[in-house]
């Protein structure tokens, strides 16, 4: 609750700071979206984006879902599976790959752990998120080494003109409560925004349909409480019509239970845990510039600073008061991204990318007194080539060469983008484009207890072809096809004691992702959404056929609709099927059962629009559901709230 009175207060004064500035700040633009720290820009579509396949959601999306944290803005994306898994987290898995294959930036800054590549979306709140761009396949060779799976990067809201903001409240079941507000201000030639949240959640509730289990009688799940706090700040100049200039400074703490595995038999072959994060500390600062020459060359730049702190505590028993071991760890990336562009105005438009970074991971096991403190280098050159020879027809060319530096070895390689768009017809566009990307290995591939320090790259190559058509009745429909081959995939080798971290010699990725939205009607907007996703351990002498935890199939369905009374009603469907988990040793394989998700949210407006009144239910028809085996997930959670805007 002080933390909550905090923030209020923090926002309400914000608000008013920035009203008192209004003579002395100004805005660059008037779209309110940040776009300084955009690697690849998406306000207008490129060549690059047009090849592959590009997901974009809207802050008026994220608006209408009601959504609250990363992982449920990106929950009904194609391709995209979100799951919680043991760690308690929820992980955005992107076309069979981990979410440590993603590439998470915010306005351009890495946020990923430097530690394993992990990131928690449920960390990162949604208010000051003016869009979401997520790009799978055939990403821009800008983006450097890493990312094999996908790029998500979040691009944040910036100050309009005159002063503006937003103030809401939120109550649910579970002794849940989100309070969260925005301020800014902008002119001519400086805008400001800055943002804020608290959320707590004291535990969920499985659903009313579940079975007991051998550790879990129902209702209340054990140590499934979850806490955030995020504050954002984004100030903009612009000295000339040609140079621009941004700040970005990002804030957040947390803490949240790990709700134990219910299922402790023959097939898990797991001890139970009772852990926690006990305390998560973010910050993240970046300094950016764009500036046009006088002539064909542009520059852009940034420089950035990512610091992650993280208590974990491993409890004896389920009291959670006597410590079997703490871990205190603390991860720090620093880095310098710089693109020089020349526009060859009909002969199209090259850039080059240089990159350089550092990855630092320290910890210290507390009961043992026991520390660890490493790091690496990673550095890129990229190249990147957009043409369009023809009105309806785009290529891209790309090319990077990259290093990792560590104390024990230097890994190097290189990475490559083709692709193509053909508009065949006036409303049929063709696609295709194959990239080979590099990932290296992370400091917990690395170093950890089951690390190890011989791991080479992971090198994947990437092969995709789409058509988007429009249809009659204002329909629009997307179709890719894809084909992913990977090489030295890094994990954990279980058929050895004790287990450790290796090159798989061949994975292989492929399925089809269908997209069909209809705006015939004013009022109302349907989109429906299917993947196909098959994977295969394709490595000698392996036990595994489908790789654990990849659904086959997943289908969603999505309508908003406009009502009479300044009123508005959203509901979702999501149903995922055949996903499979295996036992220790991987000789026994599971069928994990499908289920299906339902979300309703009702809106009123009133005051003129300068309230906002809702009222939500998820999970819907309370299903029981998991996504890992013995980890039940929530079931049926109604909510409510309000949101001022001025």
């Amino acid at each position: 609750m002080k933390c909550m009175k905090v923030l209020l207060a923090t926002t309400l004064v914000g608000a008013m700071v920035l009203t008192g500035a209004a003579n002395l700040c100004a805005a660059t633009d008037d779209d309110g979206v940040y776009r300084l720290g955009e690697v690849v820009v998406s306000g207008e579509q490129s060549v690059v984006e047009a090849v592959g396949t590009t997901h974009k959601v809207s802050a008026e999306e994220i608006e209408k879902r009601g959504v609250r944290s990363l992982n449920e803005a990106l929950n009904l994306l194609p391709g995209v599976n979100v799951r919680v898994g043991g760690d308690g987290a929820p992980r955005i898995d992107m076309r069979g790959f981990r979410t440590r294959h993603i590439k998470l930036l915010l306005n351009g800054t890495p946020f990923n752990s430097t530690y394993d590549g992990q990131f928690d979306p449920a960390l990162i709140s949604v208010e000051n998120i003016a869009e979401i761009v997520v790009t799978t396949g055939a990403t821009s060779t800008l983006y450097g080494s890493g990312g094999n799976a996908g790029v998500i990067n979040i691009i944040t809201k910036k100050g309009t003109t005159g002063v503006h903001g937003s103030l809401g409240g939120e109550l649910g079941a579970w002794d849940t409560n989100l309070l969260r507000g925005t301020a800014s201000y902008g002119a001519d030639k400086y805008d400001v925004f800055v943002s804020g949240s608290v959320y707590e959640q004291d535990h969920f509730e499985v659903s009313d349909h579940f079975s007991p289990a051998q550790y879990e009688d129902g209702d209340e799940r054990d140590n499934s409480d979850r806490r955030r706090n995020n504050v954002f700040v984004n100030v903009g100049a612009s000295p000339t019509d040609k140079t621009h200039i941004g700040a970005t400074i990002s804030y957040l703490t947390g803490d949240r239970g790990k709700p134990a595995s219910v299922l402790l038999d023959d097939f898990t072959s797991k001890k139970l845990k009772f852990e926690r994060e006990d305390d998560v500390e973010e910050f993240n600062a970046q300094l950016a510039l764009n500036h046009d020459f006088d002539g064909p060359f542009s520059f852009k730049g940034w420089a950035y600073f990512n610091s992650l702190e993280m208590v974990e505590t491993e409890y004896k028993d389920e009291t959670y008061t006597d410590i079997k071991s703490r871990l205190d760890s603390k991860v720090e990336i620093s880095g310098v991204n710089l693109q020089l562009a020349y526009d060859l105005q009909n002969l199209g438009k090259a850039t080059l990318g240089l990159m350089a970074e550092n990855d630092d991971w320290e910890a210290t096991e507390k009961t043992s007194d026991v520390s660890e403190d490493k790091d690496f280098q990673l550095y890129s050159v990229d190249f990147e080539y957009e043409v369009n020879p023809l009105n309806n027809l785009g290529a891209v060319l790309g090319a990077g060469y990259h290093w990792q530096d560590r104390s024990e070895k230097d890994e190097e390689d290189y990475s490559y983008l083709i692709g193509l768009y053909y508009d065949l017809f006036e409303g049929t566009r063709l696609k295709a484009s194959h990239a080979r990307k590099v990932r290296f290995p992370t400091l917990r591939d690395l170093y950890s207890s089951d690390g190890n320090v011989d791991l080479g790259c992971e090198v994947t190559w990437h092969y995709e072809a789409g058509v988007e058509q429009d249809l009659p009745a204002a329909t629009t429909l997307s179709v890719t096809g894809f084909y992913i081959d990977v090489e030295d995939f890094i994990a954990k080798d279980d058929s050895v004691k004790p287990r450790i971290r290796k090159n798989f010699e061949e994975y292989e990725f492929k399925g089809v992702e269908v997209v069909v939205e209809n705006r015939y009607f004013d009022k109302l907007l349907l989109r429906a959404g299917y993947t196909y996703l098959d994977t295969e351990d394709k490595s000698s002498g392996s036990l595994v056929d489908e790789i654990q935890n990849n659904p086959k199939h997943k289908t969603t369905l999505e309508a908003t609709y406009q009502l009479p009374w300044n009123m508005s009603v959203y509901g979702s469907a999501m149903w995922v099927a055949n996903a499979y988990t295996y036992n220790g040793d991987n000789t026994v394989q599971k069928r994990l059962p499908e289920y299906l998700i339902c979300d309703f949210r009702i809106n009123k407006s009133a005051a003129g629009g300068a309230l906002d009144l809702y009222f939500g239910i998820n999970n819907m028809f309370d299903a029981d559901y998991v996504q890992s085996y013995g980890l039940p997930q929530p079931g049926r959670f109604m909510y409510g709230g309000v949101t001022w805007k001025f």
